[in-house]
């Protein structure tokens, strides 16, 4: 008969195996894979956000920023090791470091199930133990992943790179510090409610940020030291994997088309770019590279008469209000947005009481200096490039 202890271990697994069935499919493939507590799995990388992570490490990747020579990784906010388990991939030797004792036996089982020669760490990362690590290897070029924990001492959520746990700050200055000799470079995970400019502002020099969405909703913020200043908003979708690419001076630099007051909507295309390019600041640039009417400066939607293959939301105008009455006589059910509108979604749906649902939208928005209600059609775009 089992134990407490055993039975709530059972049907941890169980739980375990069935809420990563779709985020983890490679761990589900293998028999004996053991799952953690479900906080560690919601917090965890999903497969499609790590590989994308051991590509940046690939000397094959188009984005890439990899050593031309062999690498040690070292992990050090290990956590469950979905990370670990695919960038090792890329590394000639890779070190996991964790100091939840628990977990940190989990993953070492997980590695040596899979046949994986990861060295486990139980233990929290610091300076000196990289100093140590890397005082009798030969290779000079060492890559450091760092995912802080996002919760205070409570619990709570946090979002500010000072109040992270490690303080990765600190942990970069002293690694830059005691191995000037060396090639380091480091990948950082963020909380993608990130300020990534306050960010690289803190902790100095010169970094690539990795905007990263998963069907439009953005996943993962990265930044990755000794890189040349680009902004990349990667668009993982059902469709093939998208980069948007550019440097804050070519979005500041870029002059964006706008609509004219008095310019005619209905037929026009409607378009709101994948979070991914939103969060990256993408704002003039998707109107001067693809010849979009952008509505108002501060409103984040673009017009055309042609569909492009733009990973994000399209729609078709199929009529203009400026009333909430005009609207009432032409519906009855619409989904309701707002974009830089006088009012949230939530009060303009009291406002025209509207059932919720259907194939119409209603879209609440600036366009020039007048706020107006635009009545859409979804619709999807035929082709997608896997390049933009």
């Amino acid at each position: 008969m089992l134990s407490d202890s055993d039975f709530r271990f059972c049907l941890q697994q169980i739980d375990g195996r069935q809420r990563t069935r779709d985020k983890l499919p490679t761990f589900a493939a293998i028999d004996g894979w053991l799952y953690p507590p479900r906080l560690n799995l919601e917090q965890c990388s999903s497969e499609r956000t790590a590989r994308f992570k051991a590509s940046l490490l690939s000397p094959s990747h188009p984005l890439t920023l990899s050593p031309s020579h062999p690498f040690t990784l070292i992990d050090c906010t290990g956590g469950y090791g979905v990370d670990t388990f695919f960038m090792s991939e890329q590394a000639a030797e890779t070190h996991y470091f964790e100091q939840n004792t628990d977990l940190a036996a989990i993953a070492e089982h997980n590695f040596r199930l899979a046949g994986k020669t990861i060295h486990c760490h139980p233990e929290p990362f610091t300076p000196q133990s990289f100093e140590s690590l890397l005082a009798q290897r030969s290779n000079s070029v060492a890559v450091l992943y760092l995912d802080p924990a996002r919760r205070d001492k409570h619990g709570g959520k946090v979002f500010r790179l000072e109040d992270c746990t490690p303080n990765v700050i600190e942990i970069i200055r002293q690694i830059r510090a005691i191995r000037t000799e060396l090639q380091i470079r480091v990948l950082l995970k963020l909380s993608p409610m990130l300020d990534f400019h306050q960010a690289i502002a803190q902790l100095g020099g010169c970094w690539d940020v990795y905007v990263v969405s998963v069907n439009n909703e953005v996943k993962e913020l990265l930044l990755l030291s000794d890189g040349s200043g680009e902004i990349h908003a990667v668009m993982l979708t059902d469709d093939g994997d998208h980069d948007f690419s550019f440097t804050p001076q070519q979005e500041s630099g870029a002059e964006a088309l706008y609509l004219s007051a008095d310019e005619r909507l209905e037929g026009m295309r409607v378009y709101e770019p994948d979070a991914a390019l939103l969060k990256a600041g993408a704002f003039r640039l998707i109107s001067a590279r693809y010849g979009l009417k952008k509505a108002a400066p501060n409103t984040h939607l673009y017009f055309s008469n042609q569909l492009s293959a733009l990973p994000g939301r399209w729609w078709q105008v199929t009529g203009v209000y400026t009333r909430a009455k005009e609207v009432q006589r032409a519906l009855t059910r619409a989904s309701i947005l707002t974009r830089n509108y006088t009012l949230p979604a939530d009060a303009l749906r009291k406002q025209l009481r509207l059932k919720d649902g259907g194939d119409d939208y209603i879209i609440g928005c600036r366009l020039a200096d007048r706020p107006l209600l635009l009545h859409c059609r979804r619709i999807e775009p035929v082709t997608i490039c896997n390049r933009l």
